[in-house]
């Protein structure tokens, strides 16, 4: 049985697109490739900006944590940013933290934001996480019958197998966002305490990314 998928339909935020991540060349001729809305499955719209050979992504207003921005929309974001991390496509993003200022502690796997208006200790964490990123910090691996989590966003590896059922149902199910109740209430509580799973308002998403390359040998990741 296949996991609902949420129609999340996020508010139109404009998404400027170029061939290449390198800020230092971004001005040359045929690098910028137009802008389109941030519109429809967050999962396949990743996917289809890599084949096109998309390889950074701008994305035109801030990501509110703030309670300022429409939780489906927040949502939509999160999943988006986190398959462009996936497929290893540069993004420029701005967050917003609101009360949630640690937050970036579970979210350090993704590309540093440019900034971080409202942070008390804007510079220092944001120096701290570009000096400590790198791909593939907190992934997702499928073996049969199983899922693995390898991540070190803490700094050391913790690893994790799943092959509990119910556990592979729920991961299946929060993997493009979904309603929170649409997981058992204690599989969801364990996966948000091993920092897992995002949460807003009544919707929750996975926050590991599928690797799909590796970028030095496995077992050094």
């Amino acid at each position: 049985m296949s996991a609902p998928t949420l129609d999340l339909h996020p508010a139109p935020i404009p998404l400027l697109l170029w061939r290449d991540h390198d800020n230092a060349v971004l001005g040359l001729p045929d690098m910028a490739m137009g802008e389109q809305p941030a519109s429809g499955d967050p999962q396949t719209a990743a996917a289809d900006l890599y084949a096109r050979g998309v390889r950074k992504v701008s994305v035109g207003s801030p990501l509110d944590l703030t309670g300022g921005m429409d939780a489906r929309t927040l949502v939509w974001l999160m999943v988006f940013l986190r398959e462009l991390t996936g497929w290893s496509v540069a993004y420029d993003w701005t967050v917003l933290w609101g009360k949630h200022r640690d937050v970036w502690l579970r979210l350090n796997h993704l590309h540093p934001p440019r900034a971080m208006p409202d942070h008390p200790e804007a510079e220092e964490v944001l120096r701290r996480w570009r000096e400590t990123h790198y791909l593939c910090k907190c992934i997702h691996r499928h073996g049969p019958g199983f899922l693995e989590v390898r991540d070190r966003r803490a700094g050391d590896l913790s690893r994790f197998v799943i092959d509990d059922p119910r556990y592979l149902t729920a991961v299946e199910t929060l993997i493009p966002g979904a309603p929170s109740d649409s997981v058992p209430p204690d599989v969801l509580a364990h996966l948000i305490e091993e920092g897992l799973v995002g949460t807003a308002d009544d919707l929750a998403w996975w926050l590991p990314y599928r690797v799909r390359r590796w970028p030095w040998p496995s077992m050094i990741v």
